[in-house]
């Protein structure tokens, strides 16, 4: 991985601070708040009503990611898999835009979107009862790390291939805004409301944190993972220790594609 392509994957990270900065309400809580609004029967607000050809759709297009999910040990985060889901619900391999292009793409990269944009909804509601037994943020997010990794750990033998597909170049982009999300959902379900311009530091060093504990859990043969949990805490005290939010941030750029690389050649996806 040459310098260049560090600088060009740090440059993207800071771009995609900049623009989560935009909206500082985390996306899953937006999605929860337009679920409350239909439950509570009020009125959409512009732009957000759908005809019920399109919840159809949409509803289609969910249950066979989440039925795809369940494919992913024996075919991978493939095209195959979204396929073999959307013929077993009775769709066709193109029902509910599932191979069509996006922001996410098709296919494999819009089954791993999918993963952890589901996995990060279902981490809030596993841990929304349990987090005031924390005293502390650092504390909160130990304990937010540890709910999202085990997310993961049932598809830990797959999830290099997961890793390759947002490694790819075009695909960083898509990456960086998942690991975006991830980071400032997780800071805010720990009652950090920053303002300033730590707030990207933070962000930035949350997600190098947990992207290495992630990555190092794919290749952890302790028992019960404990070696992750120590690497993961080892990963949270050392966050403080860039002494700036430009540090950090080249910082999380440069981690992520180190780390990425590292675990993707161990696996032979890539060479050194």
């Amino acid at each position: 991985m040459n310098s260049q392509a560090l600088r060009r994957i740090a440059k993207e990270t800071a771009a995609a601070a900049r623009a989560a900065g935009k909206h500082r309400q985390p996306r899953l809580l937006q999605r929860v708040s337009a679920g409350e609004r239909h439950m509570s029967g009020r009125a959409a607000p512009d732009g957000e009503a759908r005809s019920g050809a399109s919840n159809t759709k949409t509803s289609a297009h969910l249950k066979i990611l989440d039925l795809a999910l369940t494919k992913v040990d024996g075919l991978g985060w493939t095209q195959q898999a979204v396929v073999s889901a959307a013929n077993e619900l009775g769709y066709s391999g193109m029902a509910g835009g599932v191979s069509g292009s996006g922001s996410s793409g098709g296919g494999g990269l819009g089954l791993v979107v999918h993963f952890m944009d589901r996995a990060l909804d279902d981490t809030r509601i596993e841990a929304d009862d349990q987090l005031h037994e924390f005293d502390n943020a650092r504390d909160k997010l130990r304990f937010l790390c540890r709910v999202r990794l085990r997310m993961t750990q049932p598809y830990i033998r797959r999830w290099p291939e997961a890793a390759a597909l947002l490694a790819q170049p075009q695909n960083v982009p898509t990456a960086m805004r998942c690991l975006g999300d991830l980071s400032s959902q997780l800071w805010y379900l720990a009652d950090d409301r920053s303002t300033h311009i730590d707030w990207y530091a933070r962000r930035a060093a949350l997600a190098a944190a947990y992207l290495s504990a992630e990555l190092f859990m794919c290749e952890d043969s302790s028992p019960a993972l404990q070696g992750t949990w120590d690497f993961l805490d080892r990963r949270i005290d050392d966050m403080d220790a860039a002494e700036s939010a430009s540090l950090k941030a080249a910082a999380f750029g440069q981690q992520f594609s180190r780390n990425l690389f590292n675990i993707l050649a161990s696996r032979g996806y890539v060479s050194h």
